[in-house]
């Protein structure tokens, strides 16, 4: 097989395991799935600025915004003003956040475990070696538009133009 068809298939196979575990947060109290992304950026960073939490999230603030405000309402996270900043406010998880997040943490791995009991440990290890390094090598490498978002192809005129970061 060639190193286009192996990348390929590799990126189909990312996508359905990120699809299998957004399916492990369905059980998460209704109103707070949304939230449990925001919730683990807060508990793994610690406080931190509404736009830098938007920035981690890769979101817009309106989104982030939104979904804080519910987390909130449920008690799940805080706001207070910022005392460095009057014009910003910083965000933590609240004890029940945490425990959402832990929650969610505990089902993935017990999904993991079930899903690879038949394994062994060397496999286990190499796995996630290979994912570790392949995530940081993800998060160094430059983003490249797709075709359609560059207008490279036929009907993308109608599609946003975004710049390279």
């Amino acid at each position: 097989m060639t190193r286009k068809r192996v990348l390929a298939e590799l990126s189909e196979e990312l996508k359905a395991i990120t699809l299998l575990r957004r399916q492990l947060d369905r059980p998460v109290s209704p109103g707070t799935k949304a939230g449990v992304a925001m919730l683990g950026v807060l508990n793994r960073h610690g406080e931190m600025r509404v736009v830098e939490l938007a920035e981690h999230l890769c979101l817009d603030m309106s989104v982030v915004s939104r979904q804080l405000a519910h987390i909130e309402q449920l008690g799940l996270a805080v706001r207070r003003p910022n005392p460095t900043d009057g014009r910003s406010c910083l965000v933590s998880p609240t004890d029940a956040g945490r425990e959402v997040v832990a929650e969610v943490s505990r089902t993935h791995v017990r999904q993991l475990a079930d899903a690879t009991a038949t394994w062994d440990r060397a496999d286990l290890d190499a796995l996630a070696a290979l994912l570790g390094r392949l995530r940081q090598e993800l998060a160094h490498a430059p983003l490249r538009p797709t075709a359609a978002l560059r207008g490279e192809v036929e009907g993308a005129d109608a599609l946003p133009q975004t710049a390279p970061r």
